[in-house]
């Protein structure tokens, strides 16, 4: 009986921890074909913790050619091609957060907190680029995370489903809705770089709230919530 009972816990214990995070591994590296040194080595896994963070961990058969600066980001391509996301222009125009500095070789881990107005779900690329430079290192391809791949997009933290927006597109009035009964919150709308654009303070007398986004220019735009629990809610809009 005791035993069925470690067991039982040991069990259990191994259930809470796996769905502490989702790991997915990049790959389809060798895309820099000017300096084809710079080109990644190795395995490099992306990984999303339930406390919203965002892991990579370079491998221990990891390499790299040396650089003064070369930093990991975690890229939204959108519908760049690979040639395309290999000027680095075109990589500075995509929504991205720097996840750290990469050294040439060895086993390395960085975590970093999701930025605000960042939707994870919408990145899909790792990239390395040496700031010092401007120059294109290399990059890789890893599967978003969606709800049906990764069981941590299923805590509150992630939750969508308790917040309604409308109008989406939105031209002036933006009505913001909380299915739960909330007493206060905060409201941050950030454009597709992470930049907030509107901040507010709300206490609730009614279910839903309308906000002014008249001055905001035409574009995609992420709405975050922060209730009283500090539980965060998110949606992107559009903006006429």
């Amino acid at each position: 009986m005791k035993k069925s009972i470690f067991l039982l816990f040991i069990t259990f214990g191994l259930v809470q921890f796996t769905n502490a995070q989702c790991t997915v591994t990049s790959s389809g590296f060798g895309n820099n074909t000017n300096v084809p040194m710079y080109n990644v080595q190795g395995s490099v896994e992306v990984v999303l913790n339930n406390n919203n963070t965002v892991t990579v961990n370079l491998k221990s058969n990891f390499s790299t050619a040396a650089g003064p600066d070369v930093r990991i980001f975690l890229v939204d391509r959108g519908t760049l091609t690979t040639s395309q996301l290999r000027i680095t222009s075109n990589f500075l125009a995509r929504p991205r957060f720097e996840i750290g500095l990469s050294a040439a070789s060895g086993a390395q881990s960085f975590t970093k907190t999701i930025p605000s107005g960042i939707t994870i779900t919408d990145f899909e690329t790792v990239y390395f680029y040496c700031q010092a430079f401007n120059q294109f290192w290399d990059f890789g391809s890893f599967t978003p995370f969606a709800s049906n791949n990764c069981s941590v997009l299923g805590t509150e933290d992630f939750e969508n489903n308790n917040l309604i927006l409308y109008p989406n597109p939105v031209e002036t009035q933006l009505n913001i809705q909380l299915e739960k009964n909330k007493s206060s919150y905060k409201v941050g709308i950030y454009n597709s770089l992470g930049v907030l654009a509107y901040e507010g303070f709300y206490n609730l007398s009614k279910p839903n709230q309308l906000i002014d986004c008249s001055s905001l220019q035409s574009g995609v735009y992420f709405v975050e919530i922060t209730d009283e629990e500090n539980k965060v809610y998110r949606k992107k809009i559009l903006k006429r």
